[in-house]
């Protein structure tokens, strides 16, 4: 018989080794889920930012574009029509920009301010709604400016509909 009990004892795990394994295995489990999930909302979060940044930074693109391509007397604020060749303001708290008739908007910018100085260098503020990033602060050369429209604007979400109209050079 004391044969027999050796061989029953080697066959397997006791109760409390599979209770601390099970233990061990459950801890480093939820470790494992716990940074699974700080990854993914961090991933989550910087897709967001991401997607603002882009955004703003398109419409800044496109317009130097414009300002570079202005007419002589083709900057003009308007407060009821986004025509011209490009316009770009806000219509009912939303930011609004109009290229060759056609509307896109963005829910991503709050403000926009800009300076004319020396009759054809325009600055401009980009002001984004979310407060947690930078606005975005550059200058263009209106090639074919020679009078200065205005001094300083700015159009924000909260001054009705109102708009910066560009009208193209045409010709060479």
């Amino acid at each position: 018989m004391n044969k027999q009990n050796r061989r029953n004892g080697k066959r397997g795990f006791t109760l409390i080794e599979l209770l601390v394994a099970l233990l061990i295995t459950g801890m480093l489990m939820g470790t494992v889920t716990t940074v699974f999930l700080m990854a993914q909302k961090i991933y989550t979060r910087g897709e967001n930012i991401s997607y603002k940044q882009k955004s703003i930074t398109n419409i800044e693109t496109d317009l130097q574009n414009a300002l570079a391509r202005a007419s002589y007397d083709g900057v003009v604020i308007d407060y009821s029509n986004p025509g011209g060749d490009y316009a770009i303001g806000f219509k009912d708290g939303v930011c609004v920009e109009v290229i060759g008739g056609n509307v896109y908007s963005t829910d991503q910018i709050s403000q926009f301010e800009f300076t004319v100085t020396n009759q054809n260098r325009m600055n401009y503020v980009i002001t984004p709604k979310d407060a947690t990033m930078s606005q975005l602060k550059g200058g263009i050369i209106m090639n074919n400016v020679k009078i200065p429209p205005f001094s300083s604007e700015a159009i924000d979400s909260g001054s009705g509909t109102k708009y910066l109209v560009i009208t193209y050079e045409t010709g060479s």
